[in-house]
Formats: C-alpha cells, sequence, structure tokens
C-alpha cells in the first residue's frame, strides 16, 4: 500500500471531519461575540410574518400556494409546521445552521484524499462570502446551497456510465423540491444535467428526464401565481432582458474568483486578455445603474435599490466618475477569474473521479447568465447559491497558495459581514 492510499479516508470520515471543522470555527465565533440578533434582520422580518399566517392555517392545502413570497412552498411551508409545533425563530435559524454543517459534511464526503483537505473543504464552503452571517439566520440560501450539492452528488458522481434508475429518480425528486423552493433551481439543473452527459455519455438521458419531469411540475405553481413569484411580487421578479444584471453579478463574482487569473494566465494568457477586454466593453456598453430601485415598494413607503451587496455598497461609496472606471475594471477581473478557472478543469474525456468539479463551475457560470433573462433585484448574495462547488475546485485544481490566500481573503469578508449583521444585542 502506497503512503498516499494509506493517508485516504472514505466518505463517510470525509464528512464528518469536515462537519466538526465548521462547527468548531463557528464555536470560534461565537466565543469572538458573533451571534444572530434579537430581533429580525435580513430577509427574516418579510418571511416571519408569511411563516406565521401559514402556521395558522396548517393543515389547510391552500397553504402551498396562497401566500405572498418570492421563496416557494417547500421553503416556507415545512418552516410553518415546525412554527406551529412552537418553534419560533431562534429555533429556525437554529435547524438553518443545522443545514449548513451538514452542506460542509457533504464537501468533506467529496474529499477523500486525507483529513486536513476534507476540513479544509468544509471550512471554504462556511466562509463563503455571506455563508455563515446567512447559516446564522433564518435565510433560504442555506437549505438552497445544500440541495445543489445533493443534487451534483446525485448526477456527477458514483459509477461513471452507470447512472441505474435510483439516482436519477432522487435526482428528480430532489429537483423538484429545490424548484418549488426557489425557481432559481433551473442553475444546478442545467449543470448537473450537462456535466452528467459529458461523464457518463448518452445513458445520461435519464437525468435529462428527471429534470424534465421536475420542471413541468412546477408548472401549477407558476400558472396559479401567473409568474416565478407570488402575485404581490411579481412587479420585482419574472422574466425580461437584463444584460446590466450579468454584468453586475461578473462584478460581484470577483471575490470569489480572482484567483484563477494568475492560475489561468500561466496557461493562456492571450485568451484572458481577450475575455476582460470584451467584459470590460460590454460592462461600459451594458453597465447597470445602482441608483435604480427594483421596481418594489416597502412596507414603509421607500423604493428599494436594484442592486445590493457589498460590490454596489463599495461603488457608490466611490466618487461619480471613479465608479464608471472602477465597475467594469472589476467585471473584468470577475471574467478573467472565472475563465481562468474553467481552465484549471480536467478535459472532457479525462475525467476524475466525478465531474462535481465542473459542476461547481458551470452552477456558477449558469448561475450569471440566468439572469440576462430575468428582470428585478440582483443581489451579490445569490451568488452564494451558485458559488457552493468552488470549494471542491479549490481543494483539487489549485496550488497550495491559491488555496491559503483564497482562503484568508474568503475569512476576512466572512469577519467584515458578521461584524455587520451578526450583532447580537442588536
Amino acid at each position: 500500500m502506497t503512503l498516499q492510499a494509506s493517508k485516504s479516508i472514505s466518505g463517510w470520515q470525509g464528512a464528518l471531519i469536515a462537519a466538526v471543522s465548521v462547527l468548531g470555527l463557528w464555536m470560534l465565533f461565537s466565543w469572538l461575540g458573533f451571534a444572530a440578533p434579537r430581533g429580525s434582520t435580513f430577509d427574516e422580518q418579510f418571511m416571519m410574518p408569511v411563516v406565521e399566517q401559514l402556521a395558522d392555517r396548517w393543515p389547510a392545502l391552500s397553504v402551498f400556494w396562497d401566500f405572498e413570497d418570492t421563496k416557494g412552498p417547500a421553503f416556507l411551508v415545512p418552516a410553518a409546521i415546525l412554527f406551529d409545533a412552537g418553534i419560533g425563530l431562534n429555533g429556525l435559524r437554529f435547524i438553518n445552521l443545522l443545514v449548513a454543517v451538514c452542506s460542509a459534511g457533504l464537501m468533506g464526503m467529496l474529499v477523500k484524499k486525507n483529513w486536513h483537505t476534507a476540513a479544509l473543504a468544509g471550512v471554504l464552503l462556511a466562509v463563503l462570502p455571506y455563508h455563515t452571517v446567512l447559516s446564522h439566520l433564518f435565510m433560504s440560501e442555506p437549505s438552497f446551497v445544500l440541495g445543489s450539492i445533493i443534487l451534483g452528488l446525485l448526477a456527477t458522481t458514483g459509477p461513471k456510465g452507470e447512472p441505474g434508475v435510483l439516482r436519477p429518480l432522487a435526482f428528480g425528486l430532489g429537483l423538484t423540491i429545490l424548484l418549488h423552493h426557489r425557481a432559481h433551481a433551473v442553475v444546478p439543473a442545467a449543470a448537473a444535467v450537462l456535466v452528467a452527459f459529458q461523464r457518463d455519455g448518452s445513458p445520461a438521458w435519464r437525468y435529462g428526464l428527471a429534470a424534465f419531469a421536475a420542471c413541468m411540475l412546477r408548472l401549477p405553481l407558476y400558472f396559479e401565481w401567473g409568474g416565478l413569484v407570488s402575485p404581490e411580487y411579481a412587479s420585482r421578479y419574472g422574466l425580461g432582458f437584463s444584460p446590466e444584471a450579468v454584468v453586475y453579478l461578473l462584478g460581484a463574482l470577483a471575490p470569489l474568483v480572482w484567483f484563477g487569473i494568475p492560475l489561468g494566465w500561466s496557461k493562456q494568457p492571450r485568451l484572458l486578455v481577450w475575455v476582460g477586454l470584451l467584459a470590460i466593453v460590454i460592462a461600459v456598453v451594458a453597465g447597470p445603474d445602482l441608483s435604480s430601485t427594483d421596481g418594489g415598494v416597502r412596507p414603509d413607503g421607500t423604493f428599494p435599490l436594484r442592486f445590493q451587496g457589498l460590490f454596489a455598497a463599495a461603488l457608490l461609496k466611490l466618487p461619480i466618475g471613479t465608479q464608471a472606471l472602477a465597475l467594469p475594471l472589476v467585471v473584468g477581473v470577475g471574467a478573467m477569474g472565472l475563465t481562468g478557472l474553467y481552465l484549471q478543469l480536467p478535459k472532457v474525456g479525462l475525467d476524475e473521479q466525478d465531474g462535481f468539479s465542473k459542476y461547481g463551475w458551470y452552477l456558477l457560470a449558469f448561475g450569471c447568465l440566468l439572469y440576462v433573462a430575468t428582470r428585478g433585484a440582483v443581489y451579490d448574495r445569490y451568488l452564494l447559491c451558485f458559488g457552493c462547488g468552488l470549494p471542491i475546485l479549490l481543494v483539487r485544481h489549485a496550488p497550495g497558495w491559491a488555496v491559503a490566500v483564497q482562503g484568508c481573503f474568503w475569512m476576512l469578508l466572512t469577519l467584515w459581514s458578521a461584524s455587520n449583521w451578526l450583532l447580537p444585542n442588536s
């Protein structure tokens, strides 16, 4: 037995190590004084009244469609059932935290090289921008991340070329649930099916069929609401044409993927230059108006900005003239970083143990492209839903220095966001 083989661990060992590592990290955060605030924050202030209303009406079947929110019944109805059973806001937050720990465990399950690599994968997922904060609150992103990871595991791992029947069935069931959680689930569906075809060939048609069936099962709710979200939010979210949304998300993507630039530069520098220049030109021509509103009105009569998050906040602090220069440059960084990461992936036909790394890249790329066909609000934290494959891509295909630098940078962003949102006395 070789030395490398003797150090390898099983999937369940990797899962346990990653989950325990993340628990330890968040216990350290608690020791430093970071914790969920006493009152509602972020979207909790909008979702908790809906949860209470649904809890009062449970078990009437109308709770699965008769409510006003951007999230679907697969997220809100279980929360309402738990609330009806006596679990309040803090209990729902704790469940969200457990969901995030499970996601970290699945990251560790994918990394069987050794124990510290499994721990690293789990911690990298935990410190993805916004993940630690949203996991400590009652928000929909952590459960969506878990669902995306599960879909990737089902469709891009397992015996190569032999999907069987149970895995596609489980994939279809999981996707149906995730589509009724948030309509964004079309992104992990497309990414998973594409990688399954690349990896397994024609037998992957089962995943395609399962994805089609799951999308068809989402149509009754679409027709009931008359759109992707409930009628009250239809003016803020829906289908459309928004190249400026893709431009914004490419800029917001820069903190997640900038390390791909030096990695890709060593392989195809000319390609990166052309991608960066093209992204800058598109940003100049179709850049977002950061002062625009998303078409909705808050209960207090104010109009929410369409573009919100770290990227927008940082740009708005700059002088107007500097904003016009900084935005295209950061968009160029995001596009070049994403391209550089693609160059790190194994070529089609030279598959590794599984296709999850490719799934992670397509998930992120398709997540940005999705917004060209939408209208309404665009937030940086949406990228968290599509960035869950980055930790695996990092630990498998990036050199140690890139993992260390990127991980430290994400940790700094996590500490900054925690210092703003995880204040127990607020």
